[in-house]
């Protein structure tokens, strides 16, 4: 990885990761998940964590995986990108670590497992499909 940044450095693609700007995803969109996600944890608001969550992850939502976002740099792709991946992550292990009852509202392991399973089937699962002619 190390390698990898000093050669992005030199390329000038360590300025295109950290620039937000770019017309290959939706980053006024995604600053705002970012923002509405880490309030929500901050807030301990796990039920409007968990709406929100279940309403935009999905594979593709803002653009996040446009191919012109993964072939520019070496070390990876832009930095608003992998903070919101993170901070997706983060909110995923906050509904999950959360304890039973916050705020005097409990959040039953039943609607937390229902959660994760819908999650799941919304995100999908990445799978190699290779069909050919047996000789």
């Amino acid at each position: 990885m190390d390698l990898a940044e000093q050669i992005d450095s030199i390329q000038g693609n360590d300025l295109w990761r950290s620039d937000n700007r770019c017309t290959l995803y939706e980053s006024d969109r995604i600053s705002t998940r970012i923002d509405e996600f880490v309030q929500l944890m901050r807030r301990n608001d796990i039920f409007d964590l968990m709406f929100t969550l279940r309403g935009c992850i999905a594979r593709n939502k803002f653009g996040l995986l446009h191919e012109g976002l993964f072939s520019k740099a070496i070390a990876g792709t832009k930095v608003l990108v992998e903070t919101y991946h993170n901070i997706v992550c983060a909110a995923l292990d906050f509904v999950c670590d959360a304890p039973v009852a916050l705020n005097d509202d409990p959040i039953p392991t039943e609607t937390r497992l229902a959660f994760f399973n819908e999650t799941r089937h919304s995100y999908g699962r990445t799978a190699l499909l290779l069909s050919g002619k047996l000789a």
